[in-house]
């Protein structure tokens, strides 16, 4: 039976669930609209979540694994953007790769170190006025500050992308990046710190995954979810406002998961279905979005003409 309280249950864990989605989904937004398809995205968060859980077992402080596992998603962005921009390998490949380097170092580094143990965890935040707001305030009481932080980056990434010089260079590098050139604008350059912004919001989504559930660190913790980030994009259209609501229909899908086995309605589904239901849905939603269209030059590795010459 459908009870109220389940009901707010579900949206509880379907914000949590989010929450990850949301972090990495705007950096992608922000590596996409400079021209370049981060498919190493799952592997940025898998560093990010155990150099989370790594910093928090042995400091004890939350507040600063969050910083720390930031501050592994720009290292993999300088490797990343040497990678793609300097180098010019193939985005696809290369990314593929990092994300089977990265399963590999901290499936390895958590065996050496880690090895099941529990970290601290984020502390809730309610807010003062909406948590006494009826079903609202029950939803949000038990966040933690990881999905407020969240919430501002939709924000900043949009004002980043549109309100700022940087941003129109940035989309310009990622549309007519020979234009761009020509205009004076150093594409490379571009690119290469939109990457790093990039892979640093999308470390802090594999951070607020370890930090909203038990401190620690499991192999492959992310669970593809680097791929569901990629099409949540995709669906969003480059769109951080509309990354929001994507990201919490996927947040809400999973948690589909800890719901099923509680309503006598879908207690006869296999649990299995419910954990590949998302990425069933990603597939499909994908496919048959309508007018999704990447930037022109995404994916595309760019040589200066200026460089070519010399």
């Amino acid at each position: 039976m459908l009870t109220e309280a389940l009901v707010i249950a579900f949206f509880i864990i379907g914000l949590q669930l989010m929450t990850p989605l949301l972090f990495a989904a705007l950096g992608e937004v922000v590596s996409e609209k400079s021209g370049i398809l981060n498919i190493g995205i799952e592997g940025v968060m898998l560093i990010g979540a155990f150099t989370t859980a790594f910093v928090g077992i042995n400091t004890g402080s939350a507040s600063l694994a969050f910083i720390c596992g930031g501050a592994a998603g720009l290292i993999s962005g300088v490797v990343l953007s040497f990678l793609y921009v300097n180098r010019g390998t193939d985005q696809i490949v290369t990314g593929l790769m990092f994300n089977i380097f990265a399963f590999g170092l901290t499936g390895t580094l958590d065996r050496l170190f880690l090895s099941g143990i529990a970290g601290p965890v984020l502390p809730a935040m309610p807010l003062p006025l909406i948590s006494k707001i009826k079903w609202i305030g029950q939803i949000l009481e038990p966040q933690s500050i990881s999905l407020y932080i969240g919430l501002a980056l939709i924000f900043v990434v949009y004002w980043l992308l549109h309100r700022t010089w940087w941003g129109l260079y940035a989309r310009t590098a990622g549309e007519r990046p020979l234009a761009a050139e020509s205009g004076g604008l150093n594409v490379l350059r571009l690119r290469y710190f939109a990457v790093m912004i990039g892979c640093f919001f999308a470390a802090l989504g594999g951070a607020a995954l370890v930090l909203i559930s038990s401190g620690g660190f499991s192999p492959g913790i992310t669970g593809g979810r680097g791929f569901i980030v990629l099409g949540i994009v995709v669906l969003a259209k480059w769109k951080p406002t509309l990354v929001f609501v994507f990201a919490l229909a996927f947040g809400l899908i999973q948690g589909l998961q800890f719901l099923g086995g509680r309503m006598e309605l879908l207690a006869s589904i296999p649990p299995q279905f419910w954990i590949a239901l998302p990425y069933l849905m990603i597939v499909v939603a994908v496919a048959f979005a309508p007018g999704s269209t990447y930037p022109a030059a995404v994916g595309i590795p760019y040589r200066s003409p200026a460089k070519s010459t010399n």
